[in-house]
């Protein structure tokens, strides 16, 4: 009979090119000849690829801590943790793996999504240098450092490591979400004309976020047709966007157009109630059209969310420092969902969890 270790091989090419059939038949062999250890990491490995993490864990929690499988099978069973949402445990065996194989890089790529998760940013960004180091082709690494670092207002870590992720050959549509990602550093760096051209050179950036990126670093050159004629034209394809609508709001205070800017404000404040510069800009616009009242409670809730993202970004930091703290992540928790991230705050409360299991 063919020898186990081949059968296994193909089998693995099989899960990687989604063979299912082909990848059953390989387990079958594999039992068929009583190699269980084979066969339960190959069962392992196929049905992470199929998105039962529950069953591929079952599967690989047969593997002994004497098999030479031990620490294959144990990098897996990290990743059905973290797929399942055990991020304490998750670290702690994907840590024993590291201290065997130092660049077991199924192990680094999964222990930079729990310490993503868990807001341990110095670390994720540790395992994402030391994943890019081992696989030169693999442009995710430098994507996830660029929007940490963005997510930081770590410009220009940002942008080199966004540019990294480009140059190696990032494929569409994460291409795209890219540019729109690193336009957006650009513009809150105030380098407008460096967003444009990056914007102009593509590829066509998807959704709203590249229009409101480009309307955004028209208006910073001082273009302001241009970016009325952009920002209206993008309005048209995306009416909700809130975004957009703020921006629009803006452009018309800076034209002196109050009541206009009070209407386009109003309707962003509808769809961003959380949002401190439509609040900030709609206290501006009632003032100016004389609306004292208006103005007031629009000001008390612009002070209220500046006050709340700048406990944000303490926390943040705190959370880095005390990277196993569960009482920082519940309050950030708290926090983030005053400030209208309740899919954010859901994650801030699952890495308290993990931190107080810990």
């Amino acid at each position: 009979m063919t020898r186990p270790d081949y059968v296994l091989a193909r089998g693995d090419e099989a899960v990687r090119a989604g063979d299912w059939a082909a990848a059953s038949r390989a387990i079958d062999r594999l039992e068929a000849a009583g190699a269980g250890d084979h066969a339960a990491v190959l069962r392992g490995e196929y049905f992470l690829a199929t998105d039962r993490p529950d069953l591929a864990l079952g599967a690989l929690s047969e593997i002994k801590r004497e098999s030479p499988f031990h620490l294959r099978s144990a990098a897996k069973v990290g990743r059905c943790l973290l797929a399942l949402g055990n991020l304490a445990e998750a670290d702690r065996v994907l840590n024993h793996v590291l201290d065997s194989e130092p660049d077991n890089i199924d192990a680094l790529r999964a222990l930079a999504a729990v310490a993503y998760d868990l807001g341990q940013m110095p670390a994720a960004v540790e395992h994402l240098e030391a994943v890019a180091r081992l696989d030169p082709a693999d442009a995710r690494p430098h994507r996830l450092m660029g929007l940490i670092n963005k997510d930081l207002n770590r410009y220009e870590p940002a942008e080199a490591a966004y540019r990294e992720s480009m140059r190696r050959g990032l494929a569409e549509p994460a291409r795209g979400e890219v540019v729109v990602e690193l336009a957006d550093v650009l513009v809150r760096a105030g380098r407008f004309a460096d967003a444009l051209a990056l914007l102009d050179a593509g590829p066509p950036a998807p959704g709203p976020a590249g229009e409101l990126a480009r309307a955004e670093a028209l208006r910073g050159l001082a273009r302001r047709a241009d970016a009325v004629a952009v920002a209206d034209r993008a309005i048209v394809e995306h009416p909700t966007d809130g975004a957009l609508l703020r921006l629009r709001g803006q452009l018309h205070l800076d034209d002196g157009n109050a009541p206009a800017a009070v209407v386009a404000l109003e309707a962003a404040a509808a769809r961003l109630p959380a949002d401190y510069q439509t609040h900030f800009l709609l206290a501006q616009a009632y003032t100016a059209t004389g609306r004292t009242a208006d103005a007031t409670r629009s000001a008390a809730r612009a002070e209220e969310l500046r006050k709340a993202l700048e406990r944000a970004t303490t926390l943040t930091r705190e959370a880095m420092d005390r990277p196993w703290d569960a009482a920082v992540r519940l309050e950030l928790a708290t926090v983030t969902e005053t400030l209208g991230e309740p899919k954010l705050a859901a994650l801030w409360r699952a890495a308290a969890a993990a931190c107080r299991t810990r």
